[in-house]
């Protein structure tokens, strides 16, 4: 899998696309976000196992209910989402969508989920994540 949707299209969602694995350490994705009335697209570089350390976190707020999952990226902040659970399974999902980080416009968005979907969106981001060596490249 290369992609993975959280939310429901023709509502609020955000969509990540693998477009490039152009080295073992890093890959771009295409970033697609509808919240509201705002939407936005652009491509994103990512840390491998930032995607992975997200989806453990995931898991956890899915056992849990309560607490918060975090994609924080390391570098260059193209994306940060925060995923607060109520207890009663409600989750909010925060985020921030940074084109050019530190410099450009940026995306500030949130939208509700439910905690079944926690399971889907854990996998999906294991699958866009995999763990991989230089010569899978």
């Amino acid at each position: 899998m290369t992609e993975l949707q959280i939310g429901r299209v023709g509502w609020d969602y955000l969509r990540i696309e693998v477009s490039d694995r152009w080295s073992t350490n890093w890959f771009d994705a295409d970033v697609e976000i509808k919240c509201g009335a705002w939407s936005g697209k652009y491509t994103a570089t990512f840390e491998n196992g930032e995607l992975r350390s997200f989806a453990a976190e995931i898991r956890r707020l899915y056992v849990d209910l309560s607490g918060t999952a975090s994609l924080q990226q390391v570098g260059e902040p193209y994306l940060s989402i925060t995923c607060k659970g109520d207890g009663r399974g409600h989750i909010w999902l925060n985020g921030v969508a940074e084109e050019r980080p530190y410099q450009g416009p940026k995306l500030i968005f949130q939208f509700t989920l439910e905690q079944t979907e926690l399971p889907q969106i854990a996998d999906a981001l294991e699958a866009l994540d995999p763990k991989i060596d230089a010569t899978q490249l």
